[in-house]
């Protein structure tokens, strides 16, 4: 199974058995309550895919993204952001889970190295032929009100060139983008990629009816490459 036949079989999972682990099978990070002014961070802990993990809150208020405009609205999708928003959907593995396609990567907290709050996550390639993951939503919501994806990356390992972000609809209604194409590179440096919500439109999806927010979607690597996140949320701006 590639990473685009893995992305495709995900959205035909019923939700029942999107929380079940086995051998094969997508796996649920469990995350612990966010106020909607602060996000949350991925933590995996021991790499144990056969348990739930939970995700860490920080104990003290992130700083404010100094980047913010006066009256921007902001969407946190529950991962990979600690500032402001004025909707937050909490990784709560209820209705809105983390998955980890077939094992294909780990995640851990990176602290220091990040382009706001108080910490970035590292994306840890498993070595395999492909590697995804991402943000599910058991019910689709609309993002119409938003105009654009933000997303900070950071990697010297080429393990990532050629990362595709994908957003899903229901059904088969999907899109994706590559990220090189909004300025992405393997070159050791963080990257502020805006990608306009309009462009994922004109990729097939949805916009009205979005279940999966932010998906990974990448080729083979070498084990032990990593990737850093940071930054993710929607924008009206």
């Amino acid at each position: 199974m590639d990473a685009m036949t893995a992305l495709r079989a995900m959205t035909a999972i019923p939700s029942v058995l999107r929380s079940m682990t086995a051998s094969g099978s997508l796996v649920a990070l469990l995350a612990t309550v966010a106020l909607s002014t602060s996000g949350c961070r991925l933590d995996s802990g021991p790499d144990d895919y056969a348990s739930q993990e939970s995700l860490r809150l920080d104990a003290a208020p992130p700083p404010i993204d100094a980047d913010i405009e006066d009256g921007e609205r902001r969407l946190s999708i529950g991962a990979f952001y600690e500032g402001p928003a004025v909707e937050t959907v909490v990784v709560d593995n209820v209705s809105a889970h983390f998955y980890v396609y077939e094992d294909t990567f780990a995640a851990t907290v990176e602290g220091g190295d990040r382009v706001e709050g108080s910490q970035s996550d590292r994306l840890i390639h498993r070595g395999g032929p492909w590697w995804g993951g991402g943000i599910h939503w058991d019910v689709a919501r609309d993002v119409t009100g938003y105009a654009t994806l933000e997303i900070s990356l950071k990697s010297s390992d080429l393990s990532y060139a050629g990362l595709q972000l994908a957003m899903n609809g229901p059904g088969e209604n999907q899109g994706t983008v590559d990220a090189e194409d909004y300025g992405f590179a393997t070159d050791g440096e963080w990257h502020r990629l805006q990608i306009p919500l309009s462009d994922y439109a004109a990729a097939g999806v949805d916009l009205s009816q979005v279940s999966a927010p932010l998906i990974f979607v990448g080729g083979a690597g070498e084990s032990g490459h990593s990737i850093l996140v940071d930054g993710v949320f929607f924008t009206d701006l």
